[in-house]
C-alpha cells in the first residue's frame, strides 16, 4: 500500500508518519521546503524508510504527478491559526485551491485513490450554549477564515468521485514544547470545555483509516471521556507541569455571551474509536512525557516562576499588570 501524505512534517504529520511506518506502509512525504522541515524529517529518518517530495500544493503539475502512483492519499497540509487569521489570503489559497489540486488529481486517475481529510471540531463554532457531546451530524457554523475554509474543504471533499474520510480532530497540542507561548491559549475562556486528544492516538487514527472500513464517513477524532475536561484544568495542569504554575484568571478571556466561547466541545467519539481503535494515550500520559521532556529544566523553572510568569503573561491581550 503506498501513501501520500501531504503535511508530513508538522504536528500531526510527524505522528501519521510514525503511525504509518509502524504499519509497514510505503509512504511519500510532501511538504513544502524549509529549515524546520528539513530538520524534523532528517530526525523521522531514524525510525524508518520513506520518500520525501518537497514542493508546494499549490503547484498542480508536481500534486498530479505525485498521486498518479499511490493508493491512498492523507491530507494535512493546510494552513493553521493564528497565520490563517493574519494572512487569509493565503491561508484560503493552500486550504482551498491546494485542496482541490488534490482531489483534481486523484479524480484523474483510473483507479480511485481513497482520500482522508483532515478537519477539525473548530467548524462547529461556539457551542458551549449547546448540551453536549458534539455529534457528527450537527450543524457547522464557521466563525473565522480558518473554520470557513475547513468547511468548504469538507463540502469539496464530499462532493468529489473519490472514496472519501472526513476526520475532525479535537484539541492535540505538539509533542515538543517551544519557548513560545500561542496567544490563543489566552483567547480560550477558563470555563470553556475542552477534549484532548495525544497527537500520536490522531496519528494511529489518521493510518488505521487507510485501510478501516470509512468511506464516505465523517469521524470525530478526540481523546474520550477521560479526555474531556474545562479549560482551567487543561491550561492549569500544563502550567504546573512546565514548572511555572497557573496563571492570573485576568490573563483569560472572560466570556459573557455564547458567541464569545471559543470553538472546543466534547466530542462523541463512540463511532471513530470502534472504527479506527486509535485512542491509547490520556491527557496525564502528555504531562508525563513533557515532564520528561522538560527534564532538569522544570526545576529551574520554579526557581525563577516569577520572571517566567511576567515573560509568559505579556503575550495575553487581557493582562494588565496591577
Amino acid at each position: 500500500m503506498r501513501v501520500l501524505l501531504t503535511g508530513a512534517f508538522g504536528n500531526i504529520g510527524e505522528s501519521t508518519l510514525l503511525a504509518l511506518l509502524e504499519k509497514n506502509y510505503d509512504v511519500i512525504c510532501f511538504d513544502i521546503p524549509n529549515e524546520k522541515n528539513a530538520k524534523i524529517a532528517k530526525k523521522l529518518e531514524k525510525q524508518g524508510k520513506f520518500e520525501t517530495i518537497w514542493g508546494n500544493i499549490l503547484d498542480l503539475p508536481l500534486v498530479k504527478s505525485i498521486i498518479e502512483d499511490v493508493d491512498c492519499i492523507i491530507h494535512l497540509a493546510g494552513i493553521i491559526p493564528p497565520l490563517s487569521e493574519t494572512k487569509p489570503d493565503l491561508a484560503k489559497s493552500v486550504n482551498l485551491q491546494g485542496t482541490k489540486n488534490v482531489i483534481q488529481s486523484a479524480e484523474n486517475k483510473e483507479t480511485k485513490t481513497k482520500l482522508i481529510f483532515a478537519s477539525s471540531v473548530s467548524t462547529y463554532g461556539p457551542t458551549m450554549h449547546l448540551q453536549p457531546p458534539r455529534t457528527v451530524d450537527d450543524p457547522l457554523n464557521p466563525t473565522d477564515v480558518y473554520t470557513g475554509t475547513k468547511v468548504e474543504c469538507e463540502k469539496i471533499v464530499g462532493e468529489s468521485s473519490l472514496p472519501w474520510t472526513i476526520l475532525r480532530f479535537a484539541a492535540a497540542p505538539p509533542m515538543e514544547l517551544g519557548s513560545d507561548i500561542d496567544s490563543i491559549i489566552f483567547e480560550i475562556p477558563l470555563d470553556q470545555r475542552i477534549e484532548f486528544v495525544h497527537s500520536r492516538d490522531v496519528g494511529i487514527a489518521c493510518a488505521n483509516a487507510v485501510e478501516a472500513e470509512t468511506i464516505g464517513k465523517t469521524l470525530l477524532i478526540g481523546g474520550g471521556k477521560l479526555s474531556q475536561m474545562i479549560q482551567r484544568e487543561f491550561v492549569s495542569r500544563i502550567f504546573e507541569g512546565m514548572g511555572i504554575g497557573m496563571l492570573p484568571d485576568s490573563a483569560f478571556r472572560v466570556a459573557t455571551k455564547p458567541e464569545e466561547y471559543y470553538y472546543t466541545d466534547w466530542l462523541d467519539t463512540e463511532e471513530s474509536q470502534r472504527l479506527l481503535q486509535y485512542q491509547k494515550r490520556t491527557f496525564d500520559d502528555y504531562l508525563e512525557e513533557m515532564k520528561s521532556q522538560l527534564g532538569m529544566m522544570k526545576y529551574v523553572a520554579k526557581l525563577f516562576k516569577g520572571q517566567a510568569q511576567k515573560r509568559i503573561l505579556k503575550v495575553s491581550p487581557y493582562y494588565k499588570e496591577e
